[in-house]
């Protein structure tokens, strides 16, 4: 109704300001109001926005991101010839969210994703401040070979970047494109020894904890049939009590290849019930030396300190 009435007394060359235009409207009709303000030809509108629904109905050429570094404000057109490789249009659509943060982790998919939900839970249970604080959101980039193109995306338009990615493939994500991120000043957290988040976690955790991360997937929904999983990954048969198995590292490495295979934990639910089935690990001395927990306490640190 508003932009309705001012219409009748726009004029040839006019500017218009629409501060935060989402602002009480359903997203049906902040999709057609879009559409009424590109209609418009005879002048000029600036609109500012939080909205993941208005992004997706703009393109890149009507984009400009703006951050404010102590300060120092920045206008980044998202559209620019050196980031046509980057293809920001399709992520603008696919991840609209994260280009309203100010920082961004990258996780390789949605255990990842569900995983870090939960470790921000704890750390909120801690007294900490959340990533939504720090102006962090979780994107999942649905693959290891897309983890490049998404780091050097966002960093091509001034975000904050971090990366989470499992180790297991490096055809799809290598040391060397490791290399190039942090050079371009992106925090990297790659799980040692070439495993996945699962098969890190199975070797690192205490004992109690692997089992209970079993038991979780033997009981959830969807339930698994673990025991079988295991016998699968291990090679031969083991009880179908999952409180009698006994600890050694033919075992671990078998749970963990077992919960990867699988797919115990993969998507973001399962992987935040996951985080929370095991975050009295993070209680215990001798488990914050471990991969799992130094990366992640890292990560954490930098969302903090940025």
């Amino acid at each position: 109704l508003l932009c309705g009435l001012q219409k009748l007394c726009l004029e040839e060359g006019h500017i218009t300001l629409l501060d935060e235009i989402e602002f009480g409207l359903e997203p049906h009709r902040i999709s057609r109001l879009i559409k009424h303000i590109k209609a418009d030809e005879i002048g000029q509108y600036f609109l500012t926005t939080h909205s993941p629904i208005v992004l997706r109905e703009l393109t890149i050429k009507e984009l400009y991101v703006t951050h404010n570094n102590d300060g120092l404000i920045q206008i980044i057109p998202a559209f620019n010839k050196n980031l046509e490789e980057h293809s920001i249009q399709g992520k603008i659509r696919s991840s609209a969210e994260a280009f309203l943060a100010k920082r961004v982790i990258i996780c390789e998919g949605a255990t990842e994703v569900g995983f870090l939900r939960g470790f921000d839970d704890y750390q909120l249970e801690k007294g900490k401040d959340p990533f939504s604080y720090h102006g962090v959101a979780l994107l999942d980039a649905r693959g290891a070979s897309k983890i490049k193109g998404m780091g050097q995306a966002f960093k091509s338009l001034y975000y904050h970047v971090g990366i989470l990615a499992d180790g297991d493939a490096p055809n799809q994500f290598s040391e060397t494109d490791e290399t190039d991120l942090v050079e371009l000043g992106i925090k990297v957290a790659v799980w040692a020894e070439q495993l996945s988040l699962e098969e890190r976690a199975m070797m690192d955790l205490p004992w109690e904890n692997v089992l209970s991360s079993a038991k979780l997937a033997n009981s959830g929904e969807p339930r698994f049939p673990v025991p079988d999983n295991v016998c699968s990954a291990l090679g031969r048969a083991i009880s179908y009590d999952i409180d009698s198995w006994e600890e050694s590292l033919e075992l671990r490495k078998a749970i963990g290849k077992a919960a990867k295979n699988s797919g115990w934990f993969k998507d973001v639910t399962r992987g935040d019930l996951w985080f929370k089935q095991i975050a009295c690990a993070f209680e215990a001395q001798d488990f914050q030396s471990s991969d799992l927990a130094v990366k992640l306490n890292r990560l954490w640190e930098w969302a903090e300190d940025v």
